[in-house]
């Protein structure tokens, strides 16, 4: 490293701190100076600011403003200082790093990749030389009044191992390569991966149009220790799923626990009404039919039933609106007749309604 050709104003601060033997402290309001200086040609102003980025004793904010200034620059000295520090991860100073971290993913070519990886693994190493350390000096000590500290502790890592491994998913999963896919399927079936882990990997999964992901489904769902797993990730994801063998799979499977079935069956419905295959009318026929389904759910379902725009469907979903307790769905019924654009369709809707009120009256 080249010794520092500061700008007057910083050779003034270097000047006064000399007097006073202190180490000079830059301010931001000088990083920008030396920011506008370069802007305007004066080239030797970089190594000020790489001095200064790598200074341990200027101020954060300082060291993060001139890092700022150096990636705008994009001068090749700086950027090989940013990658060094990143990659090995100097100092730990978390909020540095992070902005470093910033800098880099403003310019994105595999080697600054390469840095961040490298340097969370660095990172992560020295946390853990110091972590050991730290555990092996508690060894010698009296640690009866700590038993609760280290449990938190313990839980701490705990907490978050699991948040990384949710973060490594996450990554995954934003990567188009289908290469991730058997990873994620693997996260997915991995038992002593955490349930919200693996449900995240499954969410992932069922957004990716890929043929092993609809395979792992079918045989997760023949596999009673998945099903649950299954189902947690089908009540937050269902709706993006596109394969419409899944769904249909998955709505036989769920049969059990009414609170919960019923939830499932209504994020299902709205999921089925994505589909013009005919094959998921009977399911949808089913639902609009059975007062066991909450109201909006079967609402769901008469509403997708509509995108079909097939009598054949009115014409198997009209006796149900002689009963009285099906009137909640004429809105819906009338919808569907107006879509068919059939006014004999229209006319037996109405004989069923005054059917319904009939019996309404005539019934204690």
């Amino acid at each position: 490293m080249k010794r520092l050709i500061y700008l007057p104003i910083v050779l003034s601060i270097l000047a006064f701190a000399a007097c006073s033997s202190k180490v000079a402290t830059i301010t931001e309001e000088d990083v920008e100076e030396l920011r506008v200086d370069y802007n305007k040609g004066n080239l030797e102003t970089i190594e000020n600011m790489m001095a200064i980025y790598t200074d341990p004793t200027q101020p954060i904010e300082t060291r993060i403003a001139v890092l700022q200034a150096m990636a705008e620059t994009k001068h090749p000295d700086a950027m090989k200082i940013i990658h060094d520090f990143m990659a090995q991860g100097v100092g730990l100073n978390y909020g540095l790093l992070t902005a470093t971290a910033s800098a880099l993913t403003a310019n994105p070519t595999p080697e600054n990749v390469e840095a961040m990886v490298n340097g969370l693994i660095s990172a992560q190493r020295k946390y853990i030389e110091f972590r050991t350390a730290v555990m092996a000096k508690l060894e010698t000590t009296n640690i009866t009044l700590q038993v609760e500290q280290l449990l938190n502790v313990y839980q701490t890592e705990k907490e978050n191992y699991a948040l990384m491994q949710e973060s490594l998913t996450r990554v995954l999963g934003s990567a188009e390569n289908d290469k991730v896919v058997p990873i994620l399927i693997n996260i997915a079936k991995d038992r002593s991966v955490s349930v919200t882990v693996r449900s995240l990997a499954l969410e992932i999964l069922g957004k990716k149009q890929h043929p092993l992901v609809t395979k792992t489904f079918i045989e997760m769902l023949g596999n009673p220790e998945s099903q649950q797993q299954i189902k947690d990730f089908a009540l937050q994801a269902i709706g993006d799923i596109k394969q419409a063998d899944v769904i249909l799979a998955l709505l036989e499977t769920f049969n059990a626990g009414k609170d919960e079935y019923f939830q499932m069956t209504e994020i299902l419905t709205r999921a089925l009404g994505n589909f013009s295959d005919p094959v998921v009318v009977p399911t949808l026929v089913e639902i609009t039919q059975s007062a066991e389904f909450p109201l909006k759910t079967r609402k769901d379902a008469l509403v997708a039933l509509t995108k079909f725009n097939d009598p054949e469907i009115f014409k198997q979903l009209l006796p149900m609106m002689e009963n009285p307790r099906n009137y909640v769905l004429f809105d819906e019924m009338t919808a569907m007749a107006s879509a068919l654009g059939d006014a004999e369709a229209f006319n037996k809707l109405r004989q069923k309604a005054f059917e319904a009120q009939r019996k309404a009256m005539v019934t204690p």
